[in-house]
């Protein structure tokens, strides 16, 4: 399909896939219902719902982001450590320490004395490094290899302590931990058994324990009773069901179908704040984007990439596929993150843009572009195709394309056009994941010397005022640029009933399953 001035097709649409995560400040938005007060009551089900199932129990395949199977993940293995949400502070679970001495390029992990798995075998710095050695070897195709592989050795000083030799320094490697299955440590006898055994015996030392798995239905999970941190878990049971569909998932909790969803649609977060639910989500920078292939035309040529950017109204993407329920972002960061710069993203010009397309025109190069895209999505392309009808000298072609093909798609650079989540806070580890030259997971394709310089400035830097100056750099960089046009912050939230207590998030909206509890 194409488009001139007046021409308008339907299409279908969006893939999603994680780019970069996020770490260090982040807010979470008042709760629109309180939970209920007083100490938490033990006892009980919990009836959880997740964005997706998982593929395999295998701590390195779930993946630790709201729209995956994060609580299920923090339920089998527990957490070596966390973010608060409001502070960005480094807070300690089953790890008690994580320091480095040397500006980042080692660190030191030292476990809680005692720590068991749920059989009572012990849990070890042996047992961690079994666990990153697992996500790092590229046969196990974890999503977190490419965190993994920023660690060039580890050493087992003592059996509560791990020295890590990073491959550069890395400040502040402990995000890229907690926001991933780095945080997540199965039993090395878990790690080394086949797939079926994982799948149904999988060995952690989280507060729950593996009852049974129906595919496509429900994850029944028992209280460990070797957990850690008594008196928690406060429940006795979960039961985890998948429910890719946002308005099923709406539907069922508030029909009583469940306790506590997370969530990723702003819409069922703005009914929940309507129908009397708990909702919270998680303030990042960055958000869902259109990624400009910057690596071959047209979006080779600087000019395509404004005038694309320039083109689209984000207010208008926001009702017809938010319903002006979403957060546009104006800016890579959030205004609650320290790193926020007055420095806006590209904005709606309708006359610039007509300008740059006229001119690529008379060059003999109108801009042709395909958007790759998944069919979850349809409303997204309609509302793109619908704006740039409105423009001379533009074509738009769409493909749609299988989510087992996104992987595939991403690292051979085979799109013009495609939607990801690019999600940031405290930049580091991810942003220079996500745009620096040099970087396997940098889908744009973008190669800039001054960015490349100033993402490594901030990368390496102990000084939080010449990070915010470099990243300042970075934010200035990526305006003028446009590898990416963001049109959505992402909306890691959760919604739950009102007798739901406990909600703690970290990482990328991660729930801890130890803290729920439901008033009897």
């Amino acid at each position: 399909m194409s488009f001139g001035r007046h021409a308008f097709a339907a299409v279908i649409v969006v893939a999603m896939f994680t780019l970069s995560a996020c770490g260090g400040v982040r807010l979470a938005e008042s709760i629109a219902v309180e939970g209920p007060s007083g100490d938490p009551v033990s006892g009980g089900i919990g009836r959880m719902i997740e964005l997706a199932e998982p593929r395999s129990l295998d701590p390195a395949l779930i993946a630790n982001s709201y729209a995956n199977s994060p609580l299920l993940g923090n339920a089998l293995y527990g957490t070596l450590m966390i973010n608060n949400i409001e502070t960005g502070a480094i807070e300690y679970k089953m790890a008690e320490n994580f320091f480095s001495t040397d500006g980042g390029k080692t660190f030191t992990l030292v476990l809680r004395d005692g720590l068991t798995f749920s059989d009572e075998s012990p849990f070890t710095a042996q047992s961690v490094k079994t666990a990153w050695e697992h996500v790092k070897d590229p046969a196990t195709a974890s999503p977190d290899i490419p965190q993994a592989r920023m660690i060039e050795s580890t050493a087992v000083e003592d059996d509560r302590t791990l020295s890590i030799n990073l491959v550069e320094p890395i400040p502040s490697f402990a995000n890229a931990i907690l926001q991933t299955s780095l945080n997540w440590i199965a039993s090395p006898e878990t790690l080394a058994a086949d797939q079926a055994h994982k799948d149904s015996n999988p060995i952690g030392a989280g507060p729950y324990t593996l009852e049974s798995w129906s595919r496509q239905d429900v994850i029944r999970l028992a209280r460990n009773e070797n957990y850690y941190d008594a008196p928690r878990p406060y429940l006795k049971r979960l039961e985890i069901r998948a429910i890719p569909d946002a308005e099923q998932r709406y539907n069922t909790l508030l029909t009583g179908g469940a306790d506590l969803a997370l969530e990723g649609s702003w819409q069922n977060v703005d009914k929940a704040r309507n129908t009397g639910l708990q909702s919270s989500v998680v303030k990042l920078g960055g958000g869902t984007a259109l990624v400009l292939n910057n690596t071959k035309a047209p979006f080779n040529d600087p000019r395509a990439r404004k005038a694309l950017a320039t083109a689209l109204n984000l207010d208008m993407l926001n009702t017809a596929v938010y319903e002006g329920t979403a957060k546009i972002p104006t800016h890579l960061f959030d205004e609650s993150s320290p790193f926020y710069t007055d420095i806006p993203l590209a904005q709606q010009n309708h006359d610039e843009a007509q300008r740059l397309l006229d001119e690529l025109a008379s060059e003999g190069k109108p801009l042709e572009f395909t958007l790759s895209l998944y069919p979850t999505g349809r409303s997204l392309g309609e509302a793109v195709q619908t704006q740039m009808s409105v423009f001379d000298n533009v074509t738009v072609k769409v493909r749609s394309i299988d989510l087992a093909q996104v992987g595939r798609i991403l690292g051979q650079k085979d799109y013009d056009v495609i939607s990801s989540t690019v999600v940031v806070s405290d930049p580091e580890p991810r942003l220079w994941f996500g745009f620096h030259s040099t970087s396997s997971g940098n889908f744009s394709g973008v190669s800039d010397p001054q960015l490349d310089e100033a993402l490594d400035r901030g990368r390496v830097s102990q000084d939080e005022t010449e990070r915010v100056a470099a990243y300042a750099a970075v934010q200035k960089r990526l305006a003028e640029l446009n590898p990416v046009v963001f049109y959505t912050r992402a909306a890691p939230a959760v919604i739950a009933n009102g007798d739901v207590g406990g909600i703690v998030q970290y990482g990328m909206g991660s729930v801890l399953p130890e803290d729920l509890w439901i008033q009897g």
